[in-house]
């Protein structure tokens, strides 16, 4: 009797979640990501100087307008260094830029991460990165 009841549990349990289509990320093609784009609207908008070093990045949206990009970075520096949402910049389709949301990170000198970072709903897509280097 009490394989029964574990299984029948087990079995809607499974079935019980099913994620927001809406809410679902899924990667992006990214045409402009090595290509010098100069938009008129982008408010002199610029990542502060560092020497983080944007290595590599892929971008994300979901249907409901999230906004996100998985990055690879790293720190170009002789010694240990922060690096926060003033680093980085996101130039959009609409040839605004914008910053990502609060991070930070500390890294070691030559240090390389990954991180995901986020820019909220916004209905323009990513066109690309920019970093100071």
């Amino acid at each position: 009797m009490n394989k029964w009841l574990l299984l029948a549990l087990l079995s809607t349990s499974v079935h019980a979640y099913e994620p927001d289509r809406d809410q679902v990320l899924r990667f992006e093609p990214s045409p402009f990501k090595d290509v010098q784009l100069n938009c008129q609207r982008d408010k002199n908008i610029v990542p502060r100087r560092s020497d983080l070093i944007l290595d590599n990045y892929a971008l994300l949206a979901a249907d409901n307008g999230e906004r996100v990009a998985i990055i690879t970075v790293t720190n170009g520096a002789g010694g240990q260094r922060m690096f926060n949402q003033e680093h980085l910049v996101a130039l959009m389709a609409d040839c605004n830029r914008i910053y990502p949301q609060a991070f930070e990170l500390s890294l070691a000198a030559g240090q390389q991460t990954t991180i995901q970072i986020y820019f909220g709903r916004r209905v323009q897509p990513v066109l690309q990165l920019i970093s100071s280097n």
